[in-house]
C-alpha cells in the first residue's frame, strides 16, 4: 500500500470537494467509505420495474442551491455539460386541502439521472474505495512514520501523513474515542492542548433531525401542475413528484419525507413498519394513490438542527480536520452547498492557500 498524503474518510460531498482541490495542489489523496458509492445522503435509489425500466428516486437530499459563486460555477457548469439541470424555481405549498403555487424563481437543481451524479462528478479523477467500515484511529509515532492510520471492519489498514474526517457529528466523536479506549474522557487525550480538543467539544453539540423517506413508482399520474410541496402536515414535510427530475417519460413516482417530530418518535420502527403510515399520510394530501412499488429508508442524520461553528476545522499541529453540512460556512443554513463550501475551506486551509 502507498501511502497517502491525506487520508479523507467519508466519501459525501464535503469529503469530495476537499478530495478534489486538494489533489489539484498536488496532494496524493484517498478516500474511503462504508457505501456501495459515493456522494453520502445525495443518494439516488435505482429500482428497475418488471418490463425493464429503470426508476431513480433521490431519496434523501432534494435538490442543491448554488447561492455562492464556486457552487453557482459548478451547477451551471453542469447544465452546459448535460448532467445537470434547473428542476424548478419555486415549492408548492399545501394547507387543508388547498395548494398555493408562489414561485421565488430561485433555482433549485437536480441531475436529470439522479443527486448521486453530483458526487459522482466531483469523485472522477480521485482514487476512492467504497465498502470500507472504518472501525478505529491511530496517531503512529515517529518510529512508525507519524501521521495516522485507520482500521476497517475488514481487517485493512491505511496511513497517510494527514487525516480528514467527513462523517455525521456523532460518528466523529465515535472514531475520536477509538484514540483512547477505555478512557471515561470524552475528549482522547491526544487531542488536549490542541485546537481539536476544542473543535470535538464543538462537534458534541450538534445535533441532528431524522428523517423517514420513501420512494413510490405509480401505475398513474396525479393530476397536479406542481412539482415539489411542503404540506402542513403531522406526518409529511416534503412531497416530490420524482419523475419531473427525468428525461421525458420516465415512469410516474414520488418521493415523501416525514416531518422531524414523526421521524424522531418513529425511529426504531423498520421500513416495513413505516411504509404504510407514510403511504396513507400522502393519500391524505394527495388522494388516492395507485401504487406499483414503494421502500422506506431511514436517515438516522438528516439535516442537522444544531451545527457547529465556522466553516470546518483544520489542526496543523495534528494534522487533523473534519468538514460537512454540521458546520457554518454560510448564513443560509445545512444544506448540499453547505457540504461543499465546508469541504473546499477545509482545502484551502489545508494546502495553505486560505
Amino acid at each position: 500500500m502507498t501511502r497517502a498524503d491525506v487520508l479523507v474518510v467519508g466519501a459525501g460531498l464535503g469529503g469530495l470537494a476537499f478530495a478534489q482541490d486538494a489533489a489539484r495542489a498536488g496532494l496524493r489523496v484517498a478516500l474511503l467509505d462504508k457505501a456501495r458509492g459515493v456522494s453520502g445522503r445525495a443518494a439516488t435509489r435505482r429500482v428497475t420495474l418488471p418490463d425493464g425500466q429503470e426508476v431513480r428516486l433521490d431519496h434523501g437530499a432534494r435538490f442543491f442551491t448554488a447561492r455562492s459563486d464556486r457552487a453557482r460555477t459548478l451547477a451551471e457548469g453542469g447544465v452546459r455539460d448535460g448532467w445537470n439541470a434547473v428542476w424548478t424555481r419555486g415549492v408548492a405549498h399545501w394547507q387543508a386541502g388547498q395548494i398555493t403555487l408562489p414561485q421565488d424563481g430561485h433555482p433549485r437543481y437536480a441531475p436529470p439521472a439522479g443527486m448521486s451524479v453530483l458526487g459522482r462528478t466531483l469523485a472522477r479523477g480521485l482514487d476512492v474505495k467504497t465498502g470500507v467500515t472504518v472501525t478505529s484511529l491511530e496517531r503512529l509515532n515517529a518510529t512508525q512514520g507519524g501521521g495516522w492510520r485507520v482500521h476497517s471492519r475488514e481487517g485493512q489498514h491505511w496511513d497517510a501523513a494527514k487525516l480528514i474526517l467527513n462523517v455525521p457529528a456523532p460518528q466523529l466523536l465515535a472514531l475520536l474515542a477509538t484514540l483512547d479506549p477505555g478512557s471515561p474522557d470524552v475528549i482522547p487525550a491526544v487531542l488536549h492542548g490542541h485546537d481539536s480538543g476544542e473543535a470535538a467539544r464543538q462537534a458534541g453539540l450538534v445535533t441532528y433531525d431524522p428523517c423517514w423517506a420513501a420512494g413510490v413508482i405509480l401505475r398513474q399520474d396525479l393530476p397536479a401542475d406542481w412539482r415539489a410541496l411542503r404540506p402542513e402536515h403531522p406526518v409529511l414535510e416534503w412531497i416530490a413528484r420524482e419523475h419531473t427530475k427525468r428525461p421525458d417519460g420516465a415512469p410516474p413516482s414520488l418521493t415523501l419525507h416525514a416531518t422531524p417530530a414523526w421521524s424522531r418518535a418513529n425511529l426504531e420502527r423498520t421500513p416495513e413498519q413505516v411504509l404504510p403510515d407514510l403511504l396513507a399520510a400522502a393519500q391524505d394530501i394527495l388522494g388516492p394513490l395507485d401504487v406499483a412499488q414503494a421502500f422506506a429508508h431511514r436517515w438516522r442524520y438528516s439535516i442537522p438542527a444544531v451545527t457547529a461553528p465556522g466553516p470546518c476545522h483544520w489542526d496543523a499541529a495534528l494534522d487533523l480536520g473534519w468538514c460537512g453540512d454540521w458546520f457554518t460556512p454560510d448564513p443560509h443554513g445545512p444544506r448540499v452547498e453547505s457540504a461543499l463550501l465546508s469541504g473546499w475551506a477545509l482545502a484551502r486551509r489545508v494546502t495553505g492557500t486560505d
